[in-house]
């Protein structure tokens, strides 16, 4: 009763007009996937109706964010510039900063909140596990003419947190935003292509795409087995528990023996 009330009231915050924010590719969607970028500018991997629990894990992550910034205040470090806004490329793509940092120097802050396999995929990893991000804090640094960023990461579960400097990488961000401008401005429509980043994006043009390259040793032969066996134990583990769903269901109804 309270939840479905709930989530009537969450579900209206979606339908409120935001005039400041522009349709199509923003900074923060940047990924390096010609095809992936025109999908997003063309609405068609995102939409403006968010589901009620998107819209909480959003507020969520800001709330987290506020979170970290009061904490590192706390410690010393002032986050400044926060939400500062930034263009890229002659089309302008738009973005928001979460922050600056001043140490040494004037440093991007980019805050995520992630669960823990998030987390700890990154921080075995890095930066480079995570193309879109990767794109997200390249366009923010050249935006605001910086070189570096601090990727500070905070795990959900038990407020671990762990952060890295993510260096200015032209090569990576400029083709990326290169395209962008040829999508927003030429109107180009480019074809989807299998590439090293089809495991990340989500879109499955292709199916599902496994990324080995996270693999130093293996055999080709190895791996093939590999993704055999453990398809088999995802099929046999939906199958065990489909039949303890029946029998717990069927056990709710009628005869406990079974649980006794």
């Amino acid at each position: 009763m309270l939840t479905e009330l709930l989530k009537t009231s969450i579900a209206s915050r979606g339908k409120v007009p935001q005039p400041d924010r522009q349709p199509g590719l923003s900074c923060s969607a940047l990924f390096p996937c010609p095809y992936f970028l025109y999908k997003v500018q063309s609405g068609e991997v995102w939409g403006e109706e968010l589901q009620p629990r998107q819209i909480l894990n959003l507020e969520d992550g800001w709330d987290q964010e506020e979170q970290s910034v009061r904490r590192l205040k706390e410690a010393g470090i002032i986050v400044k510039n926060r939400q500062a806004k930034v263009t890229v490329g002659k089309s302008e793509v738009p973005g928001s900063i979460d922050g600056e940092v001043e140490l040494d120097k004037r440093r991007l802050w980019e805050h995520k909140a992630w669960s823990s396999s998030r987390f700890d995929w990154f921080v075995a990893n890095g930066i480079d596990a995570y193309p879109g991000e990767k794109a997200q804090v390249n366009a923010y640094m050249l935006g605001r003419g910086l070189d570096e960023c601090i990727f500070f990461v905070k795990r959900k579960e038990d407020n671990d947190y762990y952060d890295t400097v993510v260096k200015l990488d032209k090569d990576y961000i400029l083709p990326i935003i290169e395209w962008a401008d040829r999508i927003r401005l030429d109107g180009w429509i480019p074809e989807p292509k299998l590439g090293e980043y089809c495991a990340h994006c989500g879109m499955r043009c292709f199916g599902q795409v496994i990324d080995f390259s996270w693999i130093k040793e293996a055999s080709a032969s190895e791996m093939a087995d590999r993704w055999r066996k453990g398809d088999q134990l995802v099929k046999v583990g939906s199958m065990l528990k489909e039949e303890a769903r029946t029998y717990f269901v069927g056990s709710k109804d009628g005869s406990m023996k079974g649980l006794m």
